[in-house]
Parts: C-alpha cells; structure tokens; sequence
C-alpha cells in the first residue's frame, strides 16, 4: 500500500466517522453536544494539520546540515570553470 493510499484512506475513515456523527447517519441517538462539537471538527483539523506542518518545516529549516566539503568542491569547480573561460576569452 503507497503512502498515498495509506492517506486516503484514513481521511475517508475520518470523514465517515464525521458524517456519522454530525448526521446521525446509525441511529445512535446521540447527544446534540456531541453533534455541536462535530459539525466544525474538519475545520478545526486542518488548522491543527496546518500548524503541524509548520512547526515540522520550521524544525527541519533550522537543524539543515550544512556541507561544508560539498560547498568548498563547489567553489573550486565555480573557480576552474573561470579559470577555463577566461583562457578562452571570457571576461568576469
């Protein structure tokens, strides 16, 4: 099962669990409080999904690894490519 089969189906389990009870789809004789607290739940999770995913992309941007050898091999490889076009006439 992929990762996105793996979501869609949690959200479509979310969903029928909400219909159930913001409809009282089974009979369940459910109290309204219930049904009261129910009926904005979705909005209530995406704002929660949306923190979350904020927090983990700000907690990812602030322990980025830096490479340090990678980023020295790229300034040389940036200074031997100078280096070859200025021989051929290039101007920087």
């Amino acid at each position: 099962m992929t990762k996105l089969m793996q979501w869609l189906f949690g959200v479509s389990l979310l969903v029928a669990i909400w219909a159930l009870i913001t409809f009282d789809l089974l009979d369940l004789n459910l109290p309204q409080t219930y049904r009261d607290v129910a009926w904005p739940m979705p909005a209530y999770l995406l704002v929660s999904f949306g923190c979350y995913s904020l927090g983990v992309i700000g907690y990812r941007v602030a322990t980025f690894n830096d490479c340090e050898e990678a980023a020295q091999e790229l300034h040389m490889h940036i200074k031997e490519a100078r280096e070859d076009l200025r021989k051929k006439g290039f101007r920087f």
